[in-house]
């Protein structure tokens, strides 16, 4: 089999996505390049660069997943399927949804425990000077002897 015969008939292909069975021509795209069940893009699956015996100058060569092809420069996957898409891209050139997920919004703080502080219990009270209850009992201490002397001498 030559490889004009192959280009002609294909090439076996497992889609990676279903495990489905095809035929793709290597050497050149074409719209019934993908697979039949899940729209997977089957020219992507080859790991291999061929080339057409038409291509002499390397103008199909066939570009895996991304953006560049051969070079990928200045690129950025895309957050939902991870294909390969420039910096500039607005939506992604695979799966078409938007190249800039919102960020989840930030959780709301938690509220600060409210420190219950009980009042300030009340000083105590400083032990009052039993300095005049002395006195008293001196006082009274010097009647009951002036007395006792008094009645003595009566």
């Amino acid at each position: 089999m030559t490889a004009g015969e192959q280009t002609l008939s294909g090439s076996p292909v497992t889609c990676p996505e279903c495990g489905t069975q095809a035929q793709v021509a290597l050497s050149q795209r074409d719209a019934t390049d993908f697979c039949a069940r899940c729209d997977y893009p089957l020219f992507w699956t080859p790991q291999t660069i061929q080339l057409g015996d038409r291509d002499t100058d390397g103008a199909t060569l066939r570009r895996l997943p991304g953006t560049a092809g051969q070079v990928t420069v200045a690129s950025v996957p895309c957050p939902h399927c991870g294909e390969v898409n420039p910096l500039t891209a607005e939506t992604c050139t695979r799966c078409g949804l938007p190249m800039v997920v919102a960020p989840p919004p930030e959780p709301e703080p938690e509220p600060e425990p409210v420190v219950v502080v009980p009042p300030p219990a009340p000083p105590e009270p400083e032990p009052r000077s039993l300095w005049w209850a002395w006195v008293l009992l001196g006082v009274t201490a010097l009647l009951l002897v002036a007395l006792l002397v008094w009645w003595r001498v009566a």
